[in-house]
């Protein structure tokens, strides 16, 4: 398949994208349900998916998967020491100011949003871009513009702390090729830092 197509469809959604998301930056209660009717509208990215050829076995691609949520994990606890923003508690109540009230929401950006977010921004982006580019340009750009979609809800320090966590899904990708790496690396995170946490 011809890059040109998915990058250009990336680009026109992902510019509609930023366009709702700055026109309801005033209403943060409502982000929760913008982001994910975006991303489910975003799922159309699957006409674009192709397996790489180069892509790795599944054990080694859930194996890198699983070592990118401990390493989310660690970054999390590091920086959460010198950012009070990043600290898991100030987090769920910036949940909870977009939107996020209840456990089924949560329930629901782990396995629908987060998956259509990892389709839409590896197969339409980075994927594309490690084509044409280096792997790290294609890193670096696909984490940032992940992140630059909480640019006008979250605080900057929030928005830093995802592209850091982008930037290590965005290695997991490269080096596996499968979509499955980046989705258990963020799920799992999640999971981990919530049974951490809970007690």
């Amino acid at each position: 398949m011809s890059t040109k197509k998915p990058l250009t469809w990336f680009v026109i959604t992902y510019l509609i994208f930023q366009l709702i998301v700055i026109l309801m930056r005033n209403d943060e209660q409502v982000f929760w349900h913008i982001m994910t009717g975006l991303m489910l509208f975003a799922s159309v990215s699957y006409l674009f998916y192709e397996r790489s050829i180069e892509s790795k076995r599944i054990p080694t691609s859930v194996g890198v998967g699983i070592a990118a949520s401990f390493a989310i994990v660690i970054v999390h606890a590091l920086i959460s020491y010198i950012i009070k923003d990043v600290h898991y508690f100030h987090i769920l109540k910036t949940l909870v100011t977009v939107g996020v009230y209840y456990k089924w929401q949560l329930i629901i950006t782990m396995v629908v949003t987060i998956p259509l977010h990892e389709l839409y921004m590896r197969t339409m982006l980075q994927q594309r871009l490690m084509e044409h580019t280096s792997k790290w340009a294609a890193v670096l750009i696909t984490s940032l513009a992940s992140a630059l979609l909480f640019v006008w809800t979250l605080n900057l320090e929030l928005v830093l702390f995802i592209f850091v966590i982008q930037c290590i899904l965005a290695v997991s990708y490269a080096y596996t090729k499968r979509l499955i790496t980046p989705m258990i690396g963020q799920i799992l995170a999640i999971i981990i830092l919530i049974l951490i946490h809970a007690r």
